[in-house]
């Protein structure tokens, strides 16, 4: 069930002297076409045969994750917070961003084309604006007959003056944290990662600020590094913050800065890969910062090297509790001292055998006390969760198709991914998805029926309604001849527009 009640009026984040605070659309730019949900008073209008417009909601595939971030009233609050550079405007900035988060759920890149995403009257409506933009626009600029309810080129010379920094703070201290207040079943449990998103080596140069870098086996590979922070929801993740770079940065100094700006709730659990093993700086987290911390060492390190002796030394391996054909050894306190670090509390040694038959020994280790092996695995795998995120993002949003060289608008294409990234897994952790069980975009974009008792949006002169179909030609049939009439009249002419 859509919560209407929660659909009211976005607000406009404008910045005064010293503070900032929100003043309605409504004030700030009268002349734009407003309009808020107001079933009753829609309904008297048009009992009263006042009604000037009447359009049926023809769904696409994608259009219920947006409506679901619509209908709680956080998606146009987050994008209306967007750092607009402009002064002034025809055209809201929700207006410009919503096709750009359609887009990315769809696979398409351009920002050109990008207008045609907005063609439903059902989402403009419940984006709080007349459908009469579809055919008029904002403004009357246009020189040809109007296809769209804006010019392509209109985002594009937005970003000309957008800064990159700016687009990335407010991706994390805005749309993080209303995506933060929108996501039941938070846990706590942050997932510390990096992956490349990788560009022609022939175009580095041409790319503004991507890097170059040469991996083990002497390939080069070129582009740009995302290190994120994600929270697990239930079932799902959301991102809580991102950093981007040049390929040839190191995660650590990266993760370490993300981390370090970011405000955790007490005994939140930190998941990383040892890319980000630092032992200072993981003594700092457990004891000043009061994170525990759950991560593989390397293999050269004492305690590993100490935990293989000792292990073989006491022939104490048990089956792994997941995986077959590999075995653990429990860890105790006393196993576990690195001058650097001394805050591990519980640790698991995993043995297997590689492809090669040679035997491969990895420690993993926790800060929480009393952890069993099983424990311990378990939360730990809980990362590989990620790479399901990198494959979705690069396979089926195409984050890694940047047909920009300019640094803005490769930052505000990667940033508009996550973000219709972050609303589809939240609408999957919601109560408006039915199912969480191989639920991708690229099958939500094959799940499409026609829907045989469509809605139907109802506009009076400043409000609307919306009814099931059936429910509005009952409500028809009820009313007098005398408003039946003056209705179909009105029907007509409406049509002949």
């Amino acid at each position: 069930m859509i919560n209407y009640g929660a659909m009211q009026l976005g607000l406009f984040y404008k910045k005064c002297d010293d503070f900032s605070m929100k003043i309605p659309y409504e004030i700030l730019y009268p002349d734009l076409p407003l309009i808020k949900h107001s079933q009753n008073e829609t309904l008297r209008s048009l009992k009263k045969g006042e009604v000037e417009e009447i359009r049926i909601s023809s769904q696409k595939p994608l259009d219920d994750i947006i409506r679901f971030g619509l209908s709680n009233n956080f998606l146009k609050e987050s994008l209306c917070s967007f750092p607009d550079p402009r002064q002034g405007f025809d055209i809201p900035i929700d207006i410009l961003l919503l096709p750009q988060i359609i887009q990315r759920l769809d696979d398409e890149h351009s920002l050109v084309s990008a207008p045609y995403m907005l063609n439903s009257s059902d989402l403009i409506t419940r984006l709080g604006y007349s459908a009469k933009v579809l055919e008029t626009g904002f403004n009357n600029k246009n020189k040809h007959e109007r296809e769209t309810i804006f010019h392509g080129e209109t985002l594009k010379h937005l970003l000309l003056s957008a800064k990159a920094d700016h687009l990335i703070t407010w991706f994390n201290e805005n749309w993080c944290i209303h995506l933060q207040n929108q996501a039941p079943g938070r846990t706590h449990t942050y997932l510390l990662d990096g992956t490349r998103l990788l560009i022609p080596n022939n175009l580095v140069e041409k790319y503004q600020n991507a890097g170059t870098v040469k991996n083990p086996d002497g390939t080069i590979e070129c582009g740009y590094k995302i290190v994120w922070l994600r929270e697990l929801i239930d079932e799902k993740r959301i991102t809580r913050g991102i950093l981007i770079a040049p390929i040839n940065e190191h995660d650590l100094p990266l993760g370490k800065k993300l981390v370090d700006n970011f405000l955790f709730e007490k005994d939140a659990t930190l998941i990383m890969d040892r890319g980000f093993l630092d032992g200072d700086w993981i003594k700092n987290l457990r004891e000043e910062r009061k994170i525990q911390v759950t991560i593989p060492l390397k293999k050269n390190s004492e305690i590993t090297q100490f935990a293989v002796a000792q292990a073989e030394v006491n022939n104490k391996w048990k089956p792994h509790p997941t995986r077959k054909d590999q075995e653990v050894y429990k860890l105790s306190k006393s196993d576990l001292i690195w001058e650097a670090c001394p805050v591990f509390e519980s640790g698991v040694l995993v043995r297997f055998k590689k492809k090669d038959g040679m035997l491969e020994h990895i420690v993993f280790v926790s800060t929480k006390k009393n952890v069993s092996p099983a424990e311990l695995l378990g939360e730990y795998d809980l990362r590989f969760e990620i790479e399901e995120d990198h494959r979705q993002l690069k396979c089926f949003q195409g984050i890694e198709n940047l047909p920009s060289k300019k640094y803005v608008n490769v930052v505000f294409r990667i940033i508009m991914g996550l973000v219709a990234y972050d609303l589809f897994n939240l609408f999957l952790n919601s109560e408006e998805c039915d199912s969480l069980e191989s639920y991708t975009l690229k099958l939500k974009r094959q799940k499409h029926r026609e829907e045989k008792n469509p809605e139907v949006i109802i506009y009076a002169e400043k409000t609307f309604a919306i009814l099931n179909y059936y429910d509005f030609l009952d409500l028809l049939l009820s009313l007098p001849k005398k408003i039946q009439t003056i209705l179909r009249k009105n029907f007509k002419k409406i049509s002949s527009e």
